[in-house]
């Protein structure tokens, strides 16, 4: 096995500060004819941006060496949705009929104009390194559109019961996406010789308005523009899914129930990625860019089925089998290459991903104290064909992440949630309630045959789940004021499944995630205005990634505040 060192070769530390600032707009207009058809319009928009200022400071790199790198992150996020839905009321042979459509048209942005980082090497008097690439800036723009509609229709027919219906329905969606990433780098002149790296020192500004912005003739400039993207930083992707389904309602006796399902699914996802055409017989063609697809289908059927029984109006119990599934992000589906937005880390993606299909049975039993006070018991079970892990891929330096599929995973457990008022302590605390969930999950996963030479574990958990998932809130609830304080708490998980480098064996990366408290304030004003605050990660406690046992990062993120104002009209 590979030899994790107890005194480890590199440490150090990692300053984030970050400010988001929040832009949303809800517009939503109603038409109701005679209670028989309705229709609705909405509007949603949001801005969300992120300014992040990273600073990694301590022994890094494949030589370990002193170095404080730079990150200066700016991000925007941008949601442009337009729907319409509607439905009406007729009879059909005589029999109660719900038809029911919608459209959607929706555009998302993401822009990063110029993220933009540097190292100082720190051997005596910090100097800036360009031994390496450096003084990286990266452009990233993604724009996604959709379109989808949505046709349904209920039949209701007196078969056992009054309630029985069929729901017959279509939904088809297409989304295109370009995205294109642009990374260029200032490139060392002259082998080094115009200017050696140790006198290029003091502030990133002063060492720029040396060297870099004046007008030096191009042959005596130590530092150069150059790129540093490949084409695989550039993709386009087309999504196209169309749903047919059936859902049937019979109620044979007074008490039991049956909902029996089926959905076909045609779903292509295609991403075209940019690369040279190395295989083209013209060796002087080679370097040009190809459009190559990399195509994943799903044409299947997934059936569903539940049954409740009601022993009483408090008391009732509930069994349900589906068949669902899962299709790889766009991103995780490409060969590019791109900055983790949290981590001082790079990720690849893995075009040969496939979909994860899953097949859940769950039984469930619920006690109700009142319509929206409740305690509910659960059993699940879930069998993952071809579950999406991200994993780790070897490197000399900073980390490298990927994706990949498992064989199969398998996991069951049981849940418990519920909501109860604190009336039963004192009739005064009516408006004042407990609720939360929590939950345990054991799992194990199994891997294909050929990743047994390439990850270090087999038959453990599934990377990403926490065993045991605790979320418990204190809130109080009247019609111009809520009031809630959140307590959340994940159990330690695989962060990052175990690799085999060169022979040697090492362990998986585990996370003990921080404990959360969050503190919410909605205040409603007859005036329509609705104020919000927000206090979040109040405990402040530190997250933990270990592995072999032995620490390899803490850290913790700050409290946050937020004030928020909506108007209703």
């Amino acid at each position: 096995t590979g030899k994790l060192y107890e005194d480890p070769s590199q440490s150090g530390t990692i300053y984030d500060s970050i400010q988001e600032y929040v832009h949303n707009a809800l517009i939503n207009v109603g038409y109701n004819y005679a209670d028989v058809f309705r229709m609705k319009y909405t509007w949603l928009y949001t801005h969300d941006t992120e300014n992040v200022t990273r600073v990694a400071d301590g022994v890094m790199g494949s030589n370990n060496e002193d170095m404080t790198k730079y990150y200066l992150n700016w991000e925007e996020r941008t949601l442009n949705v337009n729907q319409i839905s509607g439905d009406f009321d007729y009879e059909l042979f005589g029999n109660e009929t719900n038809f029911r459509f919608g459209v959607e048209l929706a555009q998302a942005e993401l822009y990063q104009p110029n993220n933009y980082q540097y190292t100082f090497r720190n051997e005596g008097e910090p100097f800036l390194d360009n031994k390496v690439s450096n003084n990286i800036a990266n452009n990233l723009e993604s724009e996604d559109d959709l379109k989808a509609f949505y046709l349904k229709n209920k039949l209701h027919f007196d078969l056992l019961s009054e309630e029985d219906f069929i729901d017959i329905g279509v939904s088809m969606s297409t989304k295109d996406r370009e995205s294109k990433q642009n990374k260029y780098f200032l490139k060392k002149q002259g082998a080094g010789t115009i200017v050696d790296d140790h006198e290029m020192t003091g502030t990133i500004e002063e060492i720029y308005d040396t060297y870099v912005r004046p007008d030096i003739p191009y042959e005596e400039r130590s530092l150069v523009v150059s790129q540093l993207f490949t084409a695989a930083d550039h993709y386009d992707a087309e999504v196209e899914e169309t749903n047919v389904y059936l859902n049937t309602f019979i109620q044979p006796f007074e008490k039991i129930e049956f909902l029996l399902g089926a959905r076909w699914v045609d779903f292509s996802q295609v991403v075209y990625q940019y690369e040279e055409d190395r295989t083209n017989p013209d060796m002087s063609q080679r370097r040009l860019i190809v459009r190559v697809p990399e195509e994943l289908t799903v044409n299947d059927i997934y059936p569903s089925m539940s049954a409740k029984y009601i022993h009483n109006e408090n008391n009732i119990f509930d069994v349900a089998l589906s068949k669902t599934y899962i299709a790889p992000d766009l991103r995780e589906f490409t060969g590019g290459e791109y900055y983790h937005p949290y981590e001082v880390a790079t990720i690849v993606g893995n075009p040969d991903l496939v979909n994860t299909d899953i097949y859940n049975i769950d039984l469930k039993y619920s006690h109700y104290f009142s319509d929206i006070q409740y305690i509910k018991f659960g059993l699940f079970y879930k069998y993952l064909d071809k579950p999406i892990e991200d994993v780790m891929l070897p490197s000399s330096s900073l980390p490298i992440y990927s994706y990949d599929n498992a064989d199969n995973a398998v996991l069951y457990g049981l849940e418990i949630d519920g909501r109860k008022d604190l009336s039963f302590i004192n009739p005064s605390l009516k408006n004042y309630y407990l609720s939360g969930n929590i939950s345990f999950t054991e799992s194990e996963v199994t891997l294909r045959e050929e990743q047994e030479s390439t990850y270090s574990t087999n038959y453990r958990q599934l990377q990403g789940l926490s065993p045991i998932v605790v979320n418990v809130t204190l809130g109080y609830d009247i019609k111009k004021r809520s009031v809630a304080l959140s307590y959340n708490k994940m159990g330690e998980r695989i962060r990052k499944v175990g690799m085999i480098d060169d022979g040697d064996y090492y362990p998986d990366h585990y996370e003990d995630p921080a404990a959360l408290l969050d503190f919410v304030w909605i205040e409603r004003f007859r005036s329509g205005f609705t104020l919000d605050l927000k206090i979040g990660n109040i405990l402040q406690e530190e997250t933990t990634w270990t592995q072999g046992g032995r620490v390899t990062k803490e850290y913790k993120k700050p409290m946050t505040f937020s004030v928020g104002f909506s108007y209703e009209f």
